[in-house]
């Protein structure tokens, strides 16, 4: 009777061992990381159709600088002028083009804050001695959904945001999300692009969708032991493990 009581402990030992390490295999993020990784992905953030920009200009003569910062569309909130705090912004149209004042009409899709920044400085230069332009993104967000602790839509501030980062806004992925496949759905022109990261590889490093874009979505597909009911798979070890404590107790009993 105590050798089957050991034996039967022997195989839940080696049953909740191995379900362990299935466990780890699915969580673990970058199982392979080398010591160095050389990221050569090029992250420059495109202008784009309904993109709002913040667009600042000034130089050493603050008046004369004055009517290129009238009163701009605001996102969701009123029309402001240049010395208020809460900031301006350009709407880009479905040309592609922004209406700015005393230049007109300007083509902006495409470009960088860096190229916009420097053709507005040649055609400001006429008006202007040394103008100084400030260009910011003021909807740039990314929205993250699917089994992460916090889903939802988030602004993001600077022009570089990882998918690392997009999911650590989120709150981190829940125990039970799929590592090996998160979905990255972007629209580019009238396209639907979109890419699957392992992030338990080092090769998501070289996805051109590591770095994401304004307006893409990250998806975290659940497991399949959540989507049937829950996270049996995560606590199956722990069962297991008192399951062996219980039976090696029964056998020092016996």
């Amino acid at each position: 009777m105590r050798t089957k009581i050991f034996a039967v402990g022997i195989w839940i030992a080696m049953a909740a061992g191995l379900a362990g390490c299935q466990s780890s295999r699915q969580v673990i993020y970058f199982q392979d990381l080398p010591k160095e990784v050389v990221n050569e992905q090029q992250y420059d953030t495109r202008i784009n159709c309904d993109d709002l920009l913040s667009i600042i200009v000034s130089c050493e003569d603050v008046e004369a600088a004055v009517p290129f910062n009238t009163p701009m569309i605001g996102l969701g909130r009123e029309a402001t002028n240049y010395n208020n705090r809460t900031q301006p912004g350009y709407l880009v149209d479905k040309r592609g083009d922004i209406d700015f004042p005393v230049l007109g009409t300007l083509h902006v899709e495409g470009l960088t804050r860096g190229q916009l920044s420097e053709m507005l400085k040649e055609k400001l230069s006429v008006y202007l001695k040394n103008p100084i332009v400030t260009i910011q993104f003021l909807n740039f967000r990314v929205t993250v959904l699917g089994d992460v602790k916090n889903p939802g839509n988030y602004p993001v501030s600077s022009e570089r945001i990882s998918v690392l980062d997009a999911i650590g806004l989120a709150g981190d992925m829940q125990i039970t999300g799929k590592r090996r496949s998160v979905l990255v759905i972007r629209e580019q022109g009238n396209e639907k692009l979109s890419a699957r990261l392992d992030l338990t590889s080092s090769e998501m490093f070289d996805s051109e969708f590591f770095y994401l874009k304004q307006n893409d979505v990250v998806y975290v597909e659940p497991s399949n032991s959540r989507i049937v009911g829950g996270s049996a798979q995560t606590i199956l070890p722990y069962i297991l493990s008192s399951a062996t404590t219980v039976i090696a107790l029964l056998a020092l009993i016996l």
